[in-house]
């Protein structure tokens, strides 16, 4: 049996929206996820992927929420019986709850915005000199445009 975060009825809980829990792997390899931006889900918001719900009441394998209190992207449906296993920390505070998503959340994409902009950095010699080439062809293929010794 998967071991749950301990939650209790007043608790605020950080946790996955349904589309996005740990479903093909376990919660510590899908929290890993994060590491990059947007979790695999680049179009996606923090507020879209986790919410902040207030826990009503704690069955086994289920915890019921007040939809009312709940922190969730506008869009999406609440159901009042949320699924324990996409519980991924949980608090006395909402404000500790949606500190944790934000910082959980910007630790990958401030991650991959140090890559991207490393990457784009070495490429940036080569890119030019490739730029450049293409520019060459585009006027050779075309001399009616740019002139009969285009090249």
């Amino acid at each position: 049996m998967t071991e749950f975060v301990h939650i209790e009825r007043g608790h605020w809980v950080l946790a996955f929206d349904e589309p996005y829990g740990p479903y093909l792997s376990a919660m510590p390899e899908h929290l890993e996820m994060f590491a990059s931006r947007g979790g695999g889900w680049e179009s996606c918001r923090a507020t879209e992927i986790f919410h902040v719900y207030r826990v009503d009441d704690v069955k086994p394998k289920t915890y019921f929420i007040d939809p009312d209190e709940s922190v969730a992207h506008p869009r999406s449906y609440i159901k009042d019986r949320q699924p324990r296993s996409h519980v991924i920390a949980a608090g006395t505070t909402r404000e500790a709850m949606i500190d944790l998503r934000d910082k959980m959340f910007a630790i990958g994409s401030a991650t991959s915005d140090r890559i991207e902009a490393e990457m784009y950095r070495r490429v940036e010699r080569f890119a030019a000199k490739e730029r450049a080439k293409a520019i060459k062809k585009i006027h050779a293929s075309l001399p009616h445009i740019f002139g009969k010794d285009a090249k």
